[in-house]
């Protein structure tokens, strides 16, 4: 089924908005990648020397999340996804500025496990498009894939390999990076209808005719299986029948009940 660009109830976004939007969210993304490249070269330096430039850039990182929420185009669930993960970003860049998150042997662990729970927002994303196998679901699938193994090994580094702090640092910001740049190219420039042309408008028919298809064939699905349901309580011995089909006791309507 074709992803088709979404619109929440009162939303006024306009194209040169989501335009600037997806610019600075796959920006911000490059920004994490470089950054994280840095900080993984330069591994003999400490957090601490580091760490403002680290909360401010996770702090902007995560306002910039959050505004792409009203523009990202996946469906109602992944959008919140993409805002739970901005305001969880932005609240590590908060702790780190304030030296709440400063100690080497918690800083790896509690990264490890943001950036865990960021692939398995992915897979949960994959998983529901599953049936599809379009280009979403491949690109949450790979992009969850690498977020856990990369979190799986930031936070449990300290017992295999004891890499330095900031490199582990450096690896969670370049697969969070990648991260931020996927959502921002799922931001699709809406144009207005009059600045169209005729394959743009013929293309968006097209993929709203598809989703049409596409819920079509799953109601029939489902009618068919409640057909086959029907006609197998009609033919099964009602001695034979499921005794967790009958009423429970209680249940029973009376009479007077149904005559009301």
């Amino acid at each position: 089924m074709v992803n088709l660009p979404y619109h929440g109830k009162g939303e006024k976004s306009t194209c040169k908005e989501d335009e600037i939007l997806r610019i600075l969210t796959m920006l911000t993304g490059i920004l994490y990648m470089g950054a994280g490249i840095y900080l993984i070269a330069n591994g003999g330096i400490t957090f601490m020397s580091v760490a403002f430039i680290i909360g401010v850039l996770f702090v902007f990182g995560g306002i910039v999340e959050c505004l792409s929420y009203n523009s990202y185009r996946g469906d109602e669930d992944d959008r919140t996804w993409i805002l739970i993960d901005g305001m969880t970003t932005f609240l590590l860049g908060g702790l780190i500025l304030l030296n709440k998150l400063s100690a080497d042997a918690v800083v790896p662990m509690v990264l490890g496990l943001w950036v865990i729970t960021t692939g398995v927002r992915n897979f949960v994303t994959a998983w529901e498009s599953m049936e599809k196998r379009d280009r979403s679901f491949y690109d949450h699938l790979s992009i969850g894939l690498l977020n856990l193994i990369a979190g799986i090994y930031v936070f449990f580094d300290a017992d295999i390999f004891n890499l330095a702090t900031i490199t582990m640092v450096g690896l969670c910001v370049v697969v969070q990076g990648i991260n931020i740049f996927h959502v921002g190219a799922m931001i699709i420039i809406l144009k207005p209808d009059f600045l169209k042309t005729k394959q743009e408008m013929l293309e968006e028919a097209a993929a709203k005719a598809e989703e049409a298809h596409e819920a079509a064939r799953e109601a029939i699905k489902v009618a068919k299986e409640a057909k086959a349901e029907v006609k197998v309580i009609e033919e099964t011995p009602e001695e034979l029948l499921d005794a967790t089909m009958a009423p429970k006791p209680g249940t029973e309507e009376t009479e007077d009940e149904k005559q009301q």
